[in-house]
Parts: structure tokens; sequence; C-alpha cells
């Protein structure tokens, strides 16, 4: 739900200041006012939309993780940052019909996950040809 309080919605903290935010995860955020709850809950979705901010900005910034149908595209390839903003910010109007506001976010590889991808590749491979001896 929106903040009973009134956010601004020119303003938002610096990622590093929002509290929960997952500073190694592809992320969008907005300042929380009805409608942008709203556009950030059907563009999110399936993701979960969190309400935060602190230091002068309790409740007033909503961030989601940004949905794999942002990240890339159709044929798998992975979008530049900018690309990935752009087009949450273009979901958010189309839904809500605001034409104006102010928004953050980031982009992460998930390095992790490609680690552990060309890991398990490695072990089959050792098994392959070991199976070959």
């Amino acid at each position: 739900m929106s903040a009973n309080r009134t956010c601004d919605h020119d303003a938002l903290p610096d990622l590093r200041g929002i509290p929960g935010l997952p500073m190694d995860r592809s992320v969008f955020v907005i300042p929380n006012w009805n409608e942008s709850f709203v556009g950030m809950t059907k563009c999110c979705a399936p993701n979960e939309v969190h309400i935060s901010g602190d230091y002068g900005f309790e409740g007033c910034v909503l961030w989601c993780l940004i949905p794999d149908s942002f990240l890339k595209t159709q044929n798998g390839q992975k979008l530049e940052e900018g690309a990935v903003l752009d087009g949450m910010s273009h979901c958010i109007r189309a839904k809500t019909g605001i034409s104006r506001y102010i928004s953050g976010g980031q982009v992460k590889n998930n390095a992790a996950s490609l680690r552990t991808t060309l890991f398990g590749v490695g072990v089959w491979a050792l098994l392959a040809v070991g199976m070959l001896v």
C-alpha cells in the first residue's frame, strides 16, 4: 500500500540509502504515491514491490527487483542498463498515465549464477571425458 504521508514526487535518496534494497541485484526505484504504487505493482510483476526509505524518505520509496522480461531481449541477449531502466519507466507511464516523475535503479549482471552454470558444465565435461577413457 502507499504511504499515508505526503511524499515528494521529485526526490529519491541515493540507492545505498534505501534500507533493504539489495545492492547486488537489478532494482528499480520510484517515489511512493497511489498512482506510482499501482504502476510498480503492474510493471514489477511477478516480483514484489517494497516500500522503504529512511532519513526524510520514510515510507516514500518504492522498489522492486527488475523482472527478467525487462533485462533481456526476446532472443535472450542482455540489455544495457539505460535500456532496462527506460523500459521500466515507460511501463510505469503506460500503466498509470503519469508523464513526469523521478526514478532510479541499477542493472547488475548475475555473475554468481554464471559461475554456477560454468562449474556445472565443467563437471559434466569431466564426467563425459572420464567415461570415454
